[in-house]
């Protein structure tokens, strides 16, 4: 007999348990970080500022580069005038070359004197056109760091000594144009002893114009500019040890002492002398 009130589900069966409630989490799960909205944001501000500075840096790469070439380009202009006068020069005005007629006679050392006098004046006016090159607006000193100061201007610092060297290469080169003018005033053995010295000025003239060329290069090489033709008042001889390779230009040739038919320069003291073609000492 069925109980009033009871399916027959339920009759001799326990009845379903409510189902317990989910465990509360101490812990809150959050996304990993490569998927937080702040990481997106941050990688586009990276990129933009690494796109910012490579642009900056390729601006200031150009504005470089111009002003070596323009710096280049002005210096070229004086030791293409300073060329004439360490050759044989023209007929109207001799180069330097023509001294070692006075040891042949064909050449009176007060010719030479007057010579001498114009070439001291010239290079004179060249080094002065050297040293007054800018490609920009000279820096003011504004602190005494220790830096120095860029007065030639521009985005390169390393062409104020550039320039300094070739300025110092020019007055080499007049000192021994003022040593050849004080030879042609001279007498005796004298003139002899003052006329090589005055070639020992000019080789030593010649390598600090070889010394600054290469220091213009290593500065043309930092800015990825070509090096490979011969350089302002750089000598045939430096240019080939540099590239390897011989310059067709003899006009660049701005070492007295390797000109043919110059004065050879004296060996130092405890050298021999090379003998001569002809075999004699």
């Amino acid at each position: 007999m069925a109980i009033k009130g009871k399916t027959k589900r339920s009759q001799g069966r326990p009845m379903r348990r409510p189902a317990t409630a989910p465990r509360p989490q101490f812990v809150e799960r959050r996304a990993p970080w490569w998927r937080a909205p702040a990481f997106g944001v941050t990688i586009a501000v990276v990129v933009l500022a690494v796109t910012l500075l490579a642009a900056w840096n390729r601006t200031q790469l150009g504005w470089g580069r111009d002003d070596i070439r323009r710096f280049s380009t002005q210096l070229g202009a004086q030791t293409d005038q300073l060329t004439p006068i360490l050759g044989a020069g023209t007929k109207q005005l001799p180069g330097m070359q023509t001294a070692a007629d006075v040891a042949s006679g064909s050449l009176k050392p007060k010719d030479l004197q007057v010579r001498a006098s114009g070439w001291s004046a010239k290079i004179s006016e060249l080094s002065q056109k050297v040293a007054n090159i800018t490609v920009g607006t000279p820096e003011a000193v504004s602190s005494f760091d220790g830096t120095p100061v860029n007065n030639v201007g521009g985005h390169v610092p390393l062409l104020n000594s550039v320039r300094d060297a070739y300025t110092a290469a020019f007055d080499f080169y007049g000192q021994a144009a003022t040593t050849y003018q004080a030879a042609g005033g001279a007498s005796g053995a004298q003139v002899q002893q003052l006329l090589q010295q005055a070639q020992g000025d000019s080789a030593k003239a010649g390598q600090a114009m070889d010394n600054a060329a290469a220091l213009l290069a290593r500065v043309m090489v930092q800015y990825h500019l070509p090096v490979s033709q011969q350089l302002p008042g750089e000598s045939s001889t430096a240019f080939g040890n540099r590239t390897g390779a011989v310059s067709g230009d003899p006009t660049q040739q701005l070492d007295p002492s390797q000109v043919p038919g110059a004065t050879p320069v004296p060996p130092t003291s405890g050298a021999s002398t090379p003998p001569s073609s002809s075999g004699n000492p």
